[in-house]
């Protein structure tokens, strides 16, 4: 390790100079630039050229079939299969609370501007497996590509010689539900990615780490027009240690060479209090690196680390945000105040049991994190990462008057005599028919619930009837609330992920709880409607179901539905599911069914139920529905 440097005497230069990276030369970015605009001219033949020259693999068909696939996954120890799915477990328990929501927000009267999350559509997972098959790279970027919902995920892979793909990563890929895998890499995948070359999709986002010429591939394919979107400014490996006195300085050597053995162009930073400390570190240091095995890796990354002495926890703060480290290792007794000081950084580990090997591989948090300084205003991967959002704007005629002074007044500042125009015209208009200004009321509404087994959005319009796109994954299911939909002269939207291959059971019931509380929301006040609603068709089975919108959270479900399930949907679901809509539209709910057929019982129930709303949710009058005149 290089000899310590002196914050304190240091003036701000030198300090500068203290937490310089390793200067690198361009001859990566150029490099990478060409095969990006030869791939963009060329085409597949471009990309199978660099493929042939620089991975020594071009083959008729770059996808991995899916025999060699499960044949990996066959072939993989199951102790190995087991390590995977727990940390995939862990990576999932941690992201599932991620994720943009869709709310609705009135910002004027009768003017409802919305936001809607949406994956998305097509992401290429880049896995780097040089050295090695980097596992948990793909954990931590697959992870959250499912949990947002994406619906076309793809993973490219340099492949290890003619034999293709490493097989520990497609067992891997296998073990998350992942089968489309391309085996290319380095700058050629990249642009193969960029431009749907060579059989390979265009990706819409590229995710991923990988030498220069893959980062520096991402970077230029980013910067063209219509290239896709990348992940993260991307650059060397960094750690940066601070410890104190009383830090072990085999746990503090072992977290410096951990991140050493990466690459020689990873920086490894200590920062301590006195040099004492310092030595114990160094001399530790040299001890691990005699048994390491990738300690040639490790020893040139030590050439550019750097030991930095301080004199009090707030230059140590101090240092950490200067330097706004891809990691920080907080190995000191008072860890917890420092966590409070440090604005800048990846990801943090606190304390002498939370190494950032841990958090490379199974503590849950995300690994794939910003490098170079870039975390002062990046953070890592998340769930978001993998999403969109877009704003939707609904006015009334009396929202358009209402907004119109506030935009022509702030069109004339601008000079933009248009948008003053647009305005106006509608303000204009609405004055000169004054018989219905007020407009109709929005009675729409997007929710979302996310929880540790499902992630649930749902839209309704109850003033439309129509279309309704409905997907939860259980075909009899996606019926049913259909058939509310269509019944109640209602517009639905539900997009449904769940647990499926445990049961169904967190699934219904959550979206019949998100359901509820659309419908409440969209309800609003409720004025006007007609608060009671009942139907009872008749078949070969008769289901009645009664509904009183005042408020008051209730449901009563009689009627025994024989058998155990109608196709995938459970039937004993069907009293949870009216109890889950009662519960979150705080309204009362009657079902009562008789019949032999379970199908058409379960299909009367919810078919009754959706008449019964369409008659409550009708507006008669401008009243509120209660003789308190407002509902509990």
């Amino acid at each position: 390790m290089l000899e310590p440097q002196n914050w304190s005497a240091a003036d701000a230069a030198t300090r500068r100079a203290m937490l310089q990276r390793p200067e690198s030369t361009d001859t990566a970015g150029a490099a990478a630039r060409e095969i990006v605009d030869a791939i963009y001219a060329g085409g597949e033949a471009a990309v199978r050229d660099y493929a042939d020259r620089l991975d020594g693999y071009a083959p008729a068909d770059f996808r991995v079939d899916a025999a060699a696939i499960a044949a990996a996954r066959a072939g993989l120890d199951e102790a190995d299969a087991e390590a995977i799915l727990a940390a995939a477990d862990a990576v999932r328990r941690f992201h599932v609370r991620q994720g943009y929501g869709s709310y609705s927000v009135e910002t004027w009267p009768g003017v409802t501007a919305s936001r809607r999350a949406t994956p998305v559509d097509v992401v290429a997972l880049y896995v780097p497996a040089g050295s090695a098959p980097l596992v948990s790279t793909l954990i931590m970027l697959a992870i959250p590509a499912q949990l947002a919902g994406v619906p076309r995920i793809v993973i490219v892979a340099p492949p290890a010689g003619p034999q293709g793909v490493d097989p520990v990563l497609l067992a891997a890929a296998s073990l998350l539900g992942l089968d489309e895998v391309y085996a290319i890499g380095g700058a050629q995948a990249v642009a193969a990615l960029a431009t749907g070359s060579a059989g390979l999709p265009r990706a819409d986002k590229i995710f991923g780490p990988g030498n220069a010429w893959v980062a520096a591939a991402k970077a230029y394919v980013a910067s063209l027009p219509g290239g896709p979107a990348v992940d993260l400014p991307a650059g060397p490996s960094e750690v940066m240690v601070i410890a104190d006195a009383n830090a072990d300085a085999a746990f503090v050597a072992s977290d410096l060479l951990s991140q050493a053995e990466h690459d020689p162009s990873a920086q490894v930073m200590l920062v301590c209090f006195d040099a004492a400390t310092r030595e114990r570190i160094a001399a530790e240091v040299e001890t691990q690196l005699m048994g390491l095995p990738r300690a040639d890796i490790a020893r040139q990354a030590m050439r550019h680390s750097r030991t930095i002495l301080c004199e009090s926890l707030d230059q140590a703060a101090d240092i950490a945000n200067a330097y706004a480290p891809e990691h920080l290792i907080l190995q000191l007794g008072e860890a917890e105040a420092l966590v409070r000081r440090v604005r800048h950084a990846g990801s943090i580990f606190v304390g002498a049991w939370a190494p950032e090997a841990a958090g490379d591989y199974a503590a849950g948090p995300n690994h794939t994190l910003p490098t170079g300084g870039a975390a002062r205003a990046h953070g890592g991967v998340t769930v978001e990462a993998f999403q969109k959002t877009t704003t939707i704007l609904r006015a009334s005629k009396a929202g358009a008057a209402a907004m119109a002074p506030t935009v022509e007044r702030l069109a004339a500042l601008e000079g933009l005599a248009g948008h003053a125009t647009a305005m106006r015209l509608r303000r204009e208009w609405a004055q000169a028919w004054p018989d219905d200004v007020s407009g109709p009321r929005l009675r729409t509404s997007a929710r979302r619930r996310k929880t540790k087994e499902t992630d649930i959005t749902v839209f309704v319009d109850l003033d439309r009837d129509g279309p309704s796109a409905i997907s939860t994954g259980i075909g009899y299911f996606d019926h049913m609330l259909d058939q509310i939909a269509r019944h109640a002269g209602i517009a639905v939207n539900i997009d449904a992920s769940g647990d499926l291959e445990i049961d169904a059971h967190h699934t219904i019931e959550d979206v019949c709880l998100t359901l509820g509380e659309a419908l409440h929301e969209a309800l609003g006040d409720k004025r006007g409607i007609a608060r009671f609603g009942f139907e009872l068709p008749m078949d070969e089975t008769r289901a009645g179901v009664w509904i009183d919108l005042s408020g008051r959270p209730f449901a009563k479900f009689e009627g025994e539905i024989p058998g155990e399930r109608v196709g995938e949907f459970p039937v004993e679901m069907v009293p949870h599911a009216f109890r889950s809509l009662a519960e979150s539209m705080k309204a009362a709910i009657h079902v009562r069914v008789e019949g032999e057929n379970a199908h058409h019982m379960v299909e009367g129930s919810f078919k009754a139920f959706g008449r019964a709303l369409r008659q409550a949710v009708r507006i008669e009058s401008e009243r509120l529905p209660s003789t308190k005149e407002f509902l509990e």
